[in-house]
């Protein structure tokens, strides 16, 4: 096992959502930083299962997170080519 990215992972989780939602003045670490640290991670060899599902985690709560923060508008947009 390599602690280094259970640190890695464990870092993510915890510094992810207080830089999404950041202070009155908005997010400062947009939620396509934390993608593309994921992303770093995933392509590392040898995740474990653990490993694999705190990403796959992280990632499904940045896809909500981006779902959420998106304007009315484009959400709709999105229902309707979706369908």
């Amino acid at each position: 096992m390599n602690t280094f990215i259970d640190e890695g992972i464990a870092h993510i989780a915890r510094v992810m959502r207080p830089a999404l939602h950041g202070d009155l003045g908005g997010s400062y670490l947009p939620s396509a930083y934390w993608r593309q640290r994921l992303y770093q991670i995933l392509d590392t060899t040898h995740l474990t299962n653990a490993q694999l599902r705190a990403v796959d985690s992280l990632l499904l709560e940045l896809d909500e997170f981006d779902l959420c923060t998106k304007s009315p508008s484009s959400r709709h947009a999105q229902v309707e080519l979706a369908s």
